[in-house]
């Protein structure tokens, strides 16, 4: 079940439009696409798989149709044009190459109802940024149930970054390992870690959200997990952090710091501490073993990021979702 979001139509003589940018003054620019259905060419439903798997790398298959696309690089590009500090991308589905043959086997190994279904379209994506020289692309994504972090590189294999992924999780739905399950869950983030070069981190059980505090010299993501989805309550534990500093265009080493409360780092450490911050008193105590539980019928709103940026150089809040 997905909910409807009313927003302002962006265009009189096209109703299903629903892409379209905001300027930030000159510290970024904020695009979001429509890779869902817009002109979207037919993407995998279960009983296709092995059809949209062999056509995935197709020059002809667009996430997004020629019109959006079109207009998605010219927006790139106008930004970097204009002296935007930062690009920052949201995209409905998980824009980085992830295999994911630990989940789906090795015949089809990737979720072809993400990018990696569009290969040509994605990489035409990274071919306009690396040709056009179009730096500190932040890309954020949902979706996919579960958290990952990123490093976006044109060529698989060699050294060229051009930006970061953090793609967030779900709020409500079960965990893609099952509840209550920290080792199979940070397991399976093990595999997916060990075989993904670009991944740099990734959690499978905490349900949450992340929040980026962005400014002219870099950006920040925190990401955040409730132990308790059951009901209502103001209780969150601090995932992991990260850093992309202005024009490094991946995630400042060591990633995350080093560390991690849950899932794999990428040369780093996980320290499950359970340490849970009250968000209504302040107060802070260790949660019970265990207590990541949910309902079956809850309704999954996927990817939720709250963007903080400096307003008259002190730090305030706009949230965008």
């Amino acid at each position: 079940m997905r909910r409807w979001m009313p927003i302002r139509q962006v265009e009189m003589d096209d109703n299903l439009r629903i892409w379209r940018s905001f300027s930030i003054g000159s510290l970024f620019d904020l695009m979001m696409l429509d890779t869902r259905q817009y002109d979207r060419s037919i993407t995998d439903l279960y009983w296709n798989t092995n059809y949209i798997h062999a056509i995935s790398d197709d020059a002809g298959r667009t996430m997004m149709g020629s019109r959006q696309e079109s207009w998605f690089y010219n927006s790139l590009s106008a930004s970097h044009d204009r002296g935007a500090a930062w690009r920052v991308i949201g995209s409905q589905t998980v824009f980085s190459r992830i295999n994911q043959a630990a989940v789906y086997g090795n015949v089809n190994p990737y979720n072809y109802d993400q990018w990696d279904g569009y290969q040509a379209n994605r990489n035409r994506t990274l071919h306009h940024l690396s040709t056009n020289n179009i730096s500190n692309n932040i890309v954020i994504s949902g979706d996919s149930h579960a958290n990952w972090v990123s490093d976006l590189v044109a060529d698989y294999g060699t050294d060229s970054p051009l930006g970061v992924e953090f793609a967030g999780t779900a709020i409500s739905s079960p965990p893609p390992a099952g509840e209550n399950n920290i080792p199979d869950a940070n397991a399976e983030s093990d595999w997916f870690n060990k075989h993904n070069p670009e991944l740099q981190w990734n959690e499978m059980l905490y349900r949450g959200y992340y929040e980026l505090q962005i400014t002219r010299e870099q950006v920040r993501a925190l990401f955040f997990g409730t132990p308790n989805i059951l009901n209502r309550n103001p209780h969150e534990i601090p995932l992991a952090n990260f850093t992309v500093k202005k024009d490094e265009n991946q995630l400042e080493r060591p990633v995350g710091g080093g560390q991690a409360e849950s899932g794999s780092l990428k040369n780093g450490k996980i320290m499950l501490t359970y340490l849970t911050n009250n968000t209504e008193t302040g107060e802070w105590f260790v949660t019970e073993h265990g207590r990541q539980v949910s309902h079956a019928n809850n309704t999954s709103v996927s990817g939720s990021v709250f963007i903080s940026v400096p307003i008259n150089g002190s730090s305030g809040s706009n949230s965008s979702h």
